[in-house]
């Protein structure tokens, strides 16, 4: 008879860092949710070795003109459609230092970021329905569109910590006046908009592919 192995992880031992109530302050302004100081200093330090990365998301000013380059991230994400169940591979842009700088407390550090655009430029790779991996461009049109579309307010959710009320239904993903209200009430880039959600209802989905 085969014998189950139970792995069990070694606890890590826990140490104190003490803090001013001012930088305690300051990381509570920065958290996602329910996140603890641990977890809120972890994702800085992520974060800092990212933009330190010569591959890693860097925002540039050239005089009035501020670009991005990003780094590109990959996601296998889990959606239940209509009773059926798919495994999307995609990648997208890093928004995490996006993210980071939509904190009012550093956006009025410097008022020019305020303005920064982006685009999540998200791509289906690969998609699983249960029979194994096909490419999304074997799929019909309005089954591709709309699971980008979820992949899309998942991705968003997930970076910015906030949730597209707005998109809920089969309908609401495919109106294009509630993902605009969505990213009105967050604040989110008119860029962004017209490329990751407008743009698949009037251009070649192909673009959204691999």
């Amino acid at each position: 008879m085969r014998t189950k192995i139970i792995k069990v992880d070694e606890m890590e031992k826990a140490s104190s860092i003490r803090v001013s109530n001012k930088t305690r302050e300051m990381l509570s302004v920065l958290a996602r949710g329910k996140e603890s100081q641990e977890e809120i200093i972890l994702r800085l330090i992520k974060l800092a070795n990212n933009l330190s990365a010569k591959e890693g998301t860097k925002i540039a000013e050239k005089g009035n003109i501020i670009g991005t380059k990003y780094e590109q991230k990959h996601k296998n994400l889990e959606i239940e459609l209509k009773g059926k169940k798919y495994s999307v591979v995609c990648t997208f842009n890093d928004l995490s230092l996006i993210s980071l700088m939509r904190s009012r407390q550093l956006q009025n550090m410097r008022s020019s970021e305020q303005n920064i655009e982006w685009e999540l430029d998200l791509e289906m790779i690969n998609i699983n329905k249960g029979h194994g991996w096909i490419a999304p461009s074997t799929l019909n049109i309005e089954e591709t569109r709309l699971i980008y579309l979820i992949c899309v307010k998942q991705i968003l959710e997930e970076t910015f910590d906030i949730k597209l009320y707005e998109l809920m239904t089969e309908k609401d993903y495919l109106d294009t006046g509630k993902w605009m209200e969505a990213y009105d009430r967050n604040d989110l880039s008119r860029d962004s908009l017209n490329s990751d959600v407008r743009n698949v209802f009037h251009a070649d989905l192909k673009e959204k592919l691999r």
